[in-house]
C-alpha cells in the first residue's frame, strides 16, 4: 500500500467580519505564545505543560504551540513574524449539510463551526470518504477508501481566510510491466522514453522565452527601485512555472499509466553546485541552472504516480547522457545529438531517457567479494566479459571498482558491466 498525503486549500464560505477578526486575534495570540516560549532554554521547553503556560488560548491550541517549540522547527527558529494556528487531527471535525461542508475547530473564544467552499470534485470525494468514516466508526473501509485526517491550519492571504486540511489516503500498489525513463533539461523540459517505441518530448522553447521576458522586466523594475513590484513579478513567475510543471507531469503520468509503467529519473540533488556552467549562461535565466525547477517537477511526478499506485525511482546521473542506449558504450554528445561508435545517431535527450528506462535491466547490485569468489570458482580469473585479457584477480577487482558507478549513500551501487545481447548491440557469433 502506498500512502499519499495531500493538503486541501479550502476557502471559508461567506465569512463575516466578526469571525475574520476572531481568526486574526487567534493568530496573533498563537504567534505571541510561540515567541514567548522560544525565549526559554531548550531544557525548560522540554518540561513545559499547559499548566505552566499562561495564555488565553484553548488547551488544544496551547498544546500544539508547545509541541512546535519542543520539536526541530522550534530548535532552528529564534522568532516568528506570523505563525498560522495549527490544530491536530483530534481537535477538528468536518460536517456536511445538504451540499455545504463545514469545519469545526477551537479558537480564542471557544469552538466554532464555519462553512467552507469545495469546488473540486476530487476534494468532495475525499471529504465524503472522511465523513463516512466519522459517522460510523465500525464501518470497514476497502483499500481504495482509506482516508486519515491530518492537521488543520488557519491561513490568510490577501485578506481572505482559508482552511488548509491535510489528508492521507492509502492507495493499493499496482505491479509494473515496464519502465519509462524521464530526462529533465532546459532545452527539453522533459523527455519521457519507454524501453521500446517512441518517446514524448516537452519543448522548453516557450519557457526559455518567458524566462528572458521575466528577467528583462525584473531588471527594469530593480533599476526603478520598485521592489514590491519585483516581488510580485517573482511570485507570478513561480506560479507560472508550477502550472507548466503540473501540465508536463500530468501528461507523463498519463503515458506511464497507459503503458503500466513506473518512472525512472536521474537523482539531480546538488547539480547546481556540481555541474559546470559559464558566466554567460549563468547570467542568462533561460540557460542558468539556478532558474531550473527540476525538483518541483520531480515532486509532482512522484505524488501523481503514487495516486495511481505506481512508484518513481531515482538513479545516479553519471554517464546517462554519454552512454549509448543501443550498445551501452560511451559515445560522443554534441548539442542535441548523440553519436554512437556503432555509427548510430540519436537525439541526446531521447538517448538519456532510454538509458534510464533500461537502467535496471543492464546494471545489477554489486558485492565485490562475492563476485570474485564466483569468478574464481568458475575459472574466470583471466577472461571475464568486460575485463582485459590476461588480468589477474586483483586487477579484476580494480576493473570492477572502475566500472561501477558511485551512487548516493544508502542506494545500490550499479555495475556497468552488462550483457548487451538483449538489445542487439553485441553479437558473439556474427553471421558469416
Amino acid at each position: 500500500m502506498l500512502k499519499v498525503t495531500r493538503t486541501l486549500k479550502l476557502k471559508f464560505l461567506a465569512l463575516n467580519q466578526a469571525k475574520a477578526e476572531l481568526f486574526e486575534a487567534t493568530t496573533l495570540e498563537y504567534t505571541c505564545l510561540a515567541n514567548e516560549l522560544l525565549q526559554l532554554s531548550k531544557e525548560e521547553r522540554r518540561k513545559l505543560t499547559t499548566a505552566k503556560v499562561s495564555t488565553t488560548l484553548k488547551s488544544a491550541l496551547a498544546n500544539q504551540v508547545i509541541r512546535l517549540v519542543k520539536g526541530k522547527a522550534g530548535a532552528k527558529t529564534k522568532q516568528y513574524e506570523l505563525l498560522p494556528p495549527e490544530i491536530n487531527c483530534q481537535n477538528w471535525s468536518i460536517f456536511k449539510s445538504g451540499c455545504t461542508y463545514s469545519v469545526c475547530f477551537p479558537t480564542l473564544k471557544g469552538v466554532k463551526r464555519v462553512p467552507i467552499t469545495v469546488h473540486s470534485k476530487h476534494w468532495q470525494i475525499l471529504l465524503d470518504k472522511l465523513l463516512k468514516l466519522e459517522e460510523s466508526k465500525n464501518w470497514q473501509q476497502t483499500p481504495k477508501q482509506r482516508v486519515e485526517r491530518g492537521t488543520l491550519k488557519l491561513f490568510q492571504k490577501k485578506g481572505k481566510w482559508y482552511a488548509l486540511i491535510s489528508l492521507t489516503e492509502e492507495v493499493p500498489e499496482v505491479k509494473e510491466i515496464t519502465r519509462v525513463g524521464v530526462d529533465r533539461g532546459l532545452n527539453q523540459l522533459a523527455t519521457a522514453v519507454p524501453k521500446q517505441g517512441f518517446g514524448k518530448f516537452f519543448s522548453g522553447r516557450e519557457s526559455k522565452h518567458r524566462w528572458r521576458l521575466f528577467q528583462t522586466r525584473r531588471k527594469s523594475l530593480q533599476k526603478a527601485r520598485k521592489y514590491r513590484a519585483v516581488k510580485k513579478l517573482e511570485q507570478k513567475e513561480s506560479r507560472w512555472m508550477k502550472a507548466v510543471n503540473h501540465t508536463v507531469s500530468r501528461r507523463i503520468v498519463d503515458l506511464a499509466d497507459r503503458l503500466e509503467a513506473d518512472l525512472v529519473l536521474e537523482d539531480l540533488r546538488g547539480c547546481r553546485q556540481t555541474m559546470k556552467q559559464t558566466k554567460k549562461s549563468r547570467a542568462d535565466n533561460a540557460e542558468s541552472r539556478h532558474c531550473w525547477a527540476y525538483y518541483d517537477l520531480e515532486l509532482k511526478l512522484e505524488y501523481k504516480q503514487a495516486l495511481n499506485g505506481r512508484r518513481l525511482h531515482l538513479r545516479p546521473p553519471h554517464y546517462s547522457s554519454k552512454t549509448s542506449s543501443v550498445n551501452g558504450i560511451i559515445g560522443e554528445r554534441k548539442g542535441h545529438w548523440f553519436k554512437c561508435k556503432s555509427r548510430a545517431i540519436l537525439n541526446s535527450d531521447f538517448n538519456a531517457g532510454r538509458n534510464l528506462a533500461i537502467w535496471d535491466y543492464r546494471s545489477t547490485p554489486v558485492d565485490f567479494q562475492k563476485a570474485l569468489v564466483v569468478m574464481a570458482s568458475a575459472n574466470l580469473q583471466e577472461e571475464v566479459f568486460g575485463s582485459p585479457r590476461g588480468s589477474s584477480t586483483p586487477a579484476l577487482a580494480e576493473e570492477l571498482r572502475y566500472n561501477s558507478m558511485n551512487t548516493v549513500s544508502g542506494r545500490v551501487i550499479q555495475l556497468e558491466l552488462f550483457d548487451c545481447t538483449k538489445y542487439g548491440a553485441r553479437q558473439e557469433n556474427p553471421r558469416s
